[in-house]
């Protein structure tokens, strides 16, 4: 793919954030971060848990502190016991966010409206090959497709690659879909959504997430400080779009993603 063609195609991006994405996967994100700060919090608890222990065990003793929590804890087990076991069968239910792929096209088919219409007939079979290409990327990196968290790794790793011109090692993919394979699977909404429509978000945040890799590692091949320019803000918009964090802060490794 040429730098035109790069150029042509750059439109793509920014169009998605105004619908697809941002509209029908706007609860996932809401959801997601949700969780995230709730493990933050958790963790801010528990820190704050052990510096109340210490002051404690400083004025009060060690022994007597391990007493009040054998009191404390004696308590709470019979007050919880007759609801452990429901909540135990409510917490383990996974949400569905695999589809049986229906033929349907209409994702891409409402990114190439998008394009002036003298423009689609020459827009669309370039992202179809995009999309056509991703099955094969995937086994590659081990991870599946008609996944929404697929989709996810696949497009929050695109934009990171344009925000900061770089590419990243094919390692890198299956801890990121991983994670958010566990976000998403707690989110009980994607349980009520059908094949195709899952089958909608998965293939635009397939298509935008190859546009911006392909983009990037043929501009680094052939460098224009325009579009460098321009990945840069398009990968900027999604992963702040997505993450609701600056992208400054958005970081992948070995270990996945973190912000």
């Amino acid at each position: 793919m040429k730098v035109k063609q790069i150029k042509k195609i750059f439109l793509t991006i920014t169009v998605a954030l105004s619908f697809g994405i941002s509209n029908q996967a706007h609860a996932f994100f809401i959801d997601y971060n949700a969780q995230w700060m709730a493990n933050q919090g958790l963790k801010n608890a528990r820190e704050q848990e052990k510096r109340n222990r210490e002051r404690y065990e400083e004025m009060y003793g060690k022994d007597e502190y391990n007493n009040l929590m054998s009191k404390k804890t004696s308590s709470n087990k019979k007050n919880t016991s007759s609801s452990t076991s429901a909540k135990t069968v409510t917490s383990t239910k996974k949400a569905k966010i695999t589809f049986k792929p229906d033929g349907n096209t209409k994702g891409l088919d409402d990114l190439v409206l998008q394009y002036p219409s003298n423009k689609r007939a020459q827009v669309k079979p370039i992202l179809k090959k995009l999309q056509d290409s991703f099955p094969q990327v995937a086994r590659s990196v081990g991870i599946p497709t008609n996944d929404l968290s697929t989709g996810m790794a696949a497009v929050v790793a695109g934009a990171y690659m344009a925000y900061n011109n770089v590419s990243l090692n094919d390692s890198y993919m299956k801890p990121i879909a991983n994670q958010f394979k566990e976000a998403m699977q707690s989110v009980s909404e994607f349980d009520k959504m059908s094949d195709s429509q899952k089958k909608y978000i998965y293939d635009q945040m397939v298509i935008i997430g190859m546009t911006l890799a392909v983009s990037q590692s043929e501009n680094q091949q052939s460098p224009n400080a325009k579009t460098t320019a321009q990945l840069r803000q398009a990968g900027k918009k999604v992963l702040e779009g997505l993450l609701g964090v600056s992208a400054s802060k958005v970081r992948i490794t070995a270990s996945g993603l973190s912000y």
